[in-house]
């Protein structure tokens, strides 16, 4: 990358710490505020939104597979974009869009309403905010401290899960449902927003380098420990499309993260159905965030050290044990364990797989490259809980859905294994 100084630099030059950090921050918020439309806090809304409302479960996580598949459509020119001109302005819409759509929900009385708010933060934020453009910045400005910077900036959807997840069930316990989107449209009005103005596209472009470095000798050996002895090889999407790496990558996030993005979506609803009352289901969730906080700096500090396939493989065989741990669960310590186990390895998994696009295709076009795929990886991901929610419609338990999950997620674990890094010609 070429070094460029323009006016943003005046003022990056005088922050106390590395500009970078700024750049985390922004994706934690940006995650964390997406955290209230998906994973841990929207579980929290199904079972009052569906007695409320009279809408099956299926039919209501049908509209956040909507929000997630819209915005995997547009993430391949979302990723484009930021790979040429950077995130401030699809994040400073991402979090106007977020904020609007959370006042609509609180007046929803259709299902038809209820889908256009979640379609409108799909076309406006879901890929924007706390997606791909977010984790792609991040992983623009970091090179040795890779893997701790994206395991911060994406801990906000597990922050949301820790502190939105119980906050937004009180809320709910004590003036109902519509008052929880209340607050959700604060924090992407008052918390994201302004921090979202401040986003940049790379170091260079401010005259800085990656990790904070002094000089370029220092950026190249960094890439030189890394790489295990090679210069930084940055890929276009044309010729990454062409290795095997790229597929294999693909796929194992696919089935793996099929998984991922089902469990956390009816933890809850699994817990409940097993008559523990509200605040065990609630504490579970709760830990199951906090443990996935702590598993993505866990993650991110251990692949700065081992390469991410292994870690990826270790992350969906944990996975796999702790969604064995729920299915045996009978009381709530062991519930408890389930939460902590299965949080710690699931918390990398977006750690993980935003760090592999760049160690494996360098940082130049890594927006391009990740963006092309998300409609792939990410739809897989949405389609999983649609599908879990419309299992029980039919057969009234959790406990089939989940037995494939488990097997998924070890299916996935034997495919990384088989991704070896590209060596450019």
């Amino acid at each position: 990358m070429v070094i460029r100084r323009n006016q943003p630099g005046s003022v990056v030059h005088r922050f106390p710490f590395f500009y970078g950090w700024i750049i985390v921050l922004g994706a934690f918020l940006g995650s964390f505020a997406g955290g209230g439309m998906q994973s841990f806090t929207f579980s929290v809304f199904i079972k009052p939104i569906s007695e409320s409302m009279g809408w099956s479960r299926g039919v209501l996580v049908g509209a956040l597979t909507m929000r997630t598949l819209v915005s995997a459509v547009l993430a391949p020119f979302f990723g484009v974009y930021v790979d040429r001109r950077g995130p401030r302005i699809i994040m400073v819409v991402s979090a106007v869009a977020g904020g609007v759509a959370c006042l609509v929900l609180t007046q929803v009385n259709h299902l038809w309403q209820f889908y256009t708010a979640f379609i409108l933060v799909g076309l406006a934020g879901g890929a924007g905010a706390g997606g791909v453009v977010a984790n792609a910045t991040v992983l623009k400005w970091f090179i040795r401290l890779r893997g701790r910077a994206t395991a911060f900036g994406t801990m906000g959807n597990t922050a949301a899960g820790a502190i939105l997840a119980p906050t937004v069930g009180f809320i709910i316990l004590t003036f109902g449902w519509r008052s929880g989107w209340l607050l959700m449209a604060a924090i992407f009005l008052f918390l994201l927003l302004p921090v979202a103005t401040l986003m940049i596209r790379s170091p260079e472009d401010v005259g800085l380098l990656p990790d904070g470095a002094k000089t370029q000798d220092e950026v190249e050996a960094t890439i030189w420990r890394r790489s295990g002895g090679t210069v930084e090889q940055s890929w276009t999407l044309r010729e990454a499309l062409r290795t095997r790496a790229m597929w294999v990558l693909a796929v194992s996030m696919m089935v793996g993260g099929v998984g991922v993005g089902s469990v956390v979506v009816h933890e809850y609803s699994y817990i409940r159905d097993m008559d523990f009352p509200v605040s065990v289901a609630v504490a579970v969730v709760s830990a199951h965030a906090i443990a996935a906080s702590a598993g993505r700096l866990v993650w991110g500090f251990l692949v700065e050290k081992f390469p991410v396939r292994y870690c990826i493989t270790a992350l969906f065989s944990g996975s796999a044990a702790g969604l064995a741990i729920l299915l045996s669960a009978t009381s709530v310590p062991v519930l408890f364990v389930f939460a902590i186990s299965y949080g710690i390895n699931v918390g990398g998994f977006q750690v993980l797989t935003n760090v592999a696009w760049a160690d494996y295709f360098g940082r130049e076009f890594v927006g391009t490259i990740r963006g092309a795929l998300t409609p792939f990886t990410t739809g897989a991901s949405a389609l999983g809980p649609v599908l879990v929610g419309f299992t029980y419609d039919f057969t009234g338990t959790l406990f089939p859905a989940f037995v494939v999950l488990l097997a998924m997620f070890l299916i996935a674990a034997a495919l990384v294994l088989l991704a070896k890094p590209p060596v450019k010609e």
